[in-house]
């Protein structure tokens, strides 16, 4: 919680994040990491003990937790939701949550939706998903990745904040080219236990895309045919989606032709 409270403070209020600040916030983000190494497994293996043992002693164990927490939607956030969408339909935001509400209208439609869905075959990608995050997740602790990746970030970010390197949120250019001298040192080389994670998530990125790609084209499908009355939000969508991927493509060229030789 201290941590959270300290990074707040740190960007309230910041209009540009610099590289500079996030060399800064490294240090935040890397004691997190290493309590979420010491932590995470053990909470989440009593979470899930605890849990498992109510479902077994009650059937409607589930149920009942579903209900409850739909009960305190309805409470809590449903009425400021309509709200927020009512009044912001003009965005793309507002939009989604208008359409979400009005698809998802009671417990029974979501679930109908979910059912029509999500099959066996996604719930099994879904579960080895989990178990290789979870051995990628246990290698990166026990390898001393978490301040080995904290370290290099620092002196990354250090090296980038430079010239006309002013905004982190646009690295194409002259972020791009400081980030390609940095790592055209040979001491400046990705640690490999860093690699190794970024690798596997590049593999299942590309894994969901060639296995879900259909689904993704409908879901884009539906969301034009909602947006059809709004060309304008549409193309700032795809204008977002367009510079997202320019963004990518720069991090990726520079990812693929600097990456360590590990064994």
């Amino acid at each position: 919680k201290l941590v959270s409270t300290q990074s707040t403070g740190k960007y309230a209020d910041v209009d540009v994040v610099s590289y500079d600040m996030l060399r800064r916030g490294v240090s935040d983000v890397q004691a997190l990491g290493n309590v979420a190494c010491a932590n995470v497994e053990a909470c989440y293996n009593e979470v899930f003990d605890a849990v498992s043992d109510c479902a077994a002693a009650d059937d409607g164990f589930i149920e009942g937790v579903i209900d409850r927490a739909t009960e305190m939607y309805k409470a809590r956030a449903e009425q400021a939701l309509a709200e927020f969408g009512e009044q912001n339909d003009n965005t793309i935001a507002g939009r989604l949550v208008n359409i979400a509400m009005k698809r998802f209208t009671d417990i029974d439609s979501l679930r109908a939706f979910v059912s029509q869905r999500v099959g066996d075959d996604v719930i099994d990608d879904a579960m080895a998903g989990y178990q290789a995050a979870k051995e990628a997740a246990a290698a990166f602790c026990d390898s001393g990745c978490v301040d080995q990746t904290g370290k290099f970030l620092k002196r990354l970010f250090s090296s980038m904040n430079k010239g006309r390197c002013v905004d982190a949120t646009m690295f194409c250019g002259a972020c791009q080219r400081n980030a390609e001298v940095f790592l055209g040192r040979r001491a400046n080389s990705i640690p490999c236990c860093l690699q190794d994670v970024v690798e596997q998530a590049i593999a299942g990125a590309q894994y969901v895309a060639d296995t879900y790609g259909d689904r993704a084209a409908n879901a884009e499908s539906f969301l034009r045919d909602a947006f059809a009355d709004r060309p304008d939000l549409i193309a700032q969508a795809e204008a977002a989606a367009a510079a997202a991927r320019e963004q990518f493509e720069c991090v990726s060229s520079v990812y693929q032709e600097n990456k360590s030789s590990c064994a």
